[in-house]
């Protein structure tokens, strides 16, 4: 239901990470694992990072047609997104990503289209 396109021109992708492996409800109260991985972030391509002038762990301006985040840049993550795209994941409750995402419903399973949706990311004050 949407593409990126000039203004809005990365993809945003959504998704889980090892120590919190849903949406933290249960692993952020394991305290280890709270602590490895304890904020989320937007991981980017270092090419992408290097022409918006965004430096590792600099907070940047996350934004899509439903809404905007400010958030960490993760920039030499274990995620890797190719050029273009953009990786949050969603386990942090004090920055619901999903907000941000489609309200599309897939027609057979009903389930919401979380996963990825068209972005544009900023530095701040940049």
């Amino acid at each position: 239901p949407e593409m990126p396109d000039a203004e809005y021109p990365f993809w945003l992708c959504t998704g889980r990470v090892i120590e919190h492996w849903h949406t933290g409800s249960m692993t952020r109260r394991i305290p280890q694992l709270d602590r490895a991985m304890p904020k989320a972030y937007v991981e980017l391509h270092p090419d992408d990072a290097a022409k918006l002038k965004v430096q590792q762990g600099e907070t940047v301006l996350l934004e899509t047609r439903r809404g905007k985040l400010e958030i960490n840049a993760w920039i030499h993550g274990r995620g890797k997104p190719p050029q273009g795209s953009l990786f949050v994941p969603f386990f942090d409750e004090d920055l619901l990503i999903n907000n941000l995402t489609l309200h599309e419903v897939d027609p057979f399973s009903k389930q919401p289209d979380y996963k990825k949706c068209a972005a544009k990311i900023s530095k701040i004050g940049g």
